[in-house]
């Protein structure tokens, strides 16, 4: 982690608990973590963390609720952050009882292998007010796209009727010749460069700032956000080979930021799964 001198917690872990940097395992960990659809990638790190190999976990309330299910008398909470506060407990099905849990809700992960046009439409348009330009080039097959740090300004009008322009500090390509999902993980991995903070934009406080990064360690990252969005989307992932030729290759990954790596899968997903009305705050000009 050049550059950083205080180093995140679950980054000081990874680099002092070397099984955690055994290819084998961090591929295992995110295999594991593609299964928890609806918990952050972050949350289902801590839950690997505490108890390995757990099939489905939700809150005493969310059990009863949607399951008539309660936690069995002496049964240990996990332990994950909550939003907007410190932790949440959770519950793993087997030390829940009640009434039968659906078998088929204990592997959640279901490829569908597509993405309309409408969904793909709606995530470009928050990536727009995210500060992205999208654009499609009639690239040779091989070549997916890039990313690359630009400084447009676009005009906006709010519903006050109020105008002023905001910035566009990114601008990614794809290729016009693929398909809507391939063209979807290309947007994911390129993403995934600038929320793990490679292209070093030092006027945008909310993206990290991290120098002297080796491009294997670049690469090896924004493989891994696009393996864990797609996986987790149950779409084609063409990160899948890249990681797994690592994995062939090399007894341990390389020394990453995998907290860095967890937090931009987050904020991509929800850039996926929101509906933004307005352009960021921190890209606004008078």
């Amino acid at each position: 982690m050049a550059g950083h001198s205080n180093i995140p917690e679950l980054d000081k872990l990874f680099q002092e608990v070397s099984s955690y940097r055994s290819s084998k395992n961090y591929m295992e960990l995110f295999d594991f973590i593609k299964r928890f659809k609806k918990i952050a990638p972050y949350n289902a790190m801590l839950i690997h963390m505490q108890k390995p190999g757990s099939k489905y976990v939700a809150s005493v309330q969310e059990w009863w609720k949607e399951f008539k299910r309660v936690p069995k008398p002496g049964a240990r909470p996990l332990i994950i952050l909550r939003t907007f506060g410190p932790v949440s407990f959770v519950y793993e099905l087997e030390d829940t009882e009640g009434k039968e849990f659906p078998q088929e809700l204990q592997n959640p992960f279901k490829p569908k292998g597509e993405i309309s046009e409408a969904e793909f439409a709606s995530f470009v348009e928050n990536l727009y007010f995210d500060g992205f330009r999208i654009s499609y080039e009639n690239y040779g097959t091989e070549y997916a796209g890039a990313v690359q740090t630009v400084n447009y300004r676009e005009p906006y009008t709010d519903k006050n009727n109020t105008r002023y322009s905001f910035r566009i500090p990114f601008a990614i390509t794809v290729n016009s010749n693929h398909d809507k999902v391939t063209q979807l993980a290309t947007i994911y991995h390129e993403l995934g460069h600038v929320y793990c903070g490679h292209l070093g934009n030092q006027e945008l406080d909310y993206l990290p700032k991290r120098y002297g990064l080796s491009h294997q360690v670049k690469e090896f990252e924004a493989e891994s956000v696009c393996w864990l969005l797609c996986e987790r989307e149950g779409i084609k992932n063409p990160s899948a080979e890249y990681l797994s030729n690592y994995v062939d290759r090399n007894n341990e990954i390389p020394l990453i930021s995998i907290d860095t790596v967890f937090k931009a899968a987050a904020k991509i997903e929800r850039l996926r799964n929101s509906a933004l009305k307005a352009p960021r705050k921190e890209l606004r000009e008078e």
